[in-house]
């Protein structure tokens, strides 16, 4: 088992660093955190609101592209950490399975309580392919 990518990855635009969630060792899943730090939305200047977009979805696609998810999940909580900050979540075949194996009574797919149940059922050590895949992820993202 691999305990982490062994050199830290992060991706920055003008805007937005990008980095995997090192707490929940999903291959991309990925942080995407703005430079200067805010609350709110309503905070950003309008140059970074305009990069927004197109931010998540360069990251997005990268997933896409070397994950092949099902669905890739775009969520602001902002519970832990106050500073706004994205969740872009791979829901993945394999991952659905093992959800549903783990809650055989949710018969609907939840987005929110599928990815509640991962932060919580996967932890470090990272699975053997991990290291590969986030590497694949941080290659396809685009300047």
């Amino acid at each position: 088992m691999s305990n982490s990518v062994s050199k830290p990855l992060v991706y920055q635009n003008d805007h937005f660093l990008i980095a995997p969630c090192v707490s929940c060792p999903v291959a991309g899943y990925l942080i995407i955190k703005p430079i200067v730090s805010t609350l709110s939305l309503s905070q950003f200047r309008p140059d970074a609101l305009a990069l927004l977009g197109p931010t998540l979805a360069n990251a997005t696609k990268a997933i896409e592209t070397v994950i092949r998810p099902e669905r890739v999940y775009c969520a602001l909580f902002s519970e832990e950490t106050r500073s706004v900050h994205f969740h872009l979540f791979p829901r993945t075949l394999g991952l659905l399975s093992q959800y549903a194996t783990a809650h055989p009574e949710d018969r609907e797919i939840s987005g929110p309580r599928l990815l509640d149940w991962a932060r919580r059922a996967f932890h470090p050590p990272a699975p053997n392919d991990y290291d590969e895949l986030v590497r694949g992820v941080f290659r396809e993202l685009k300047p």
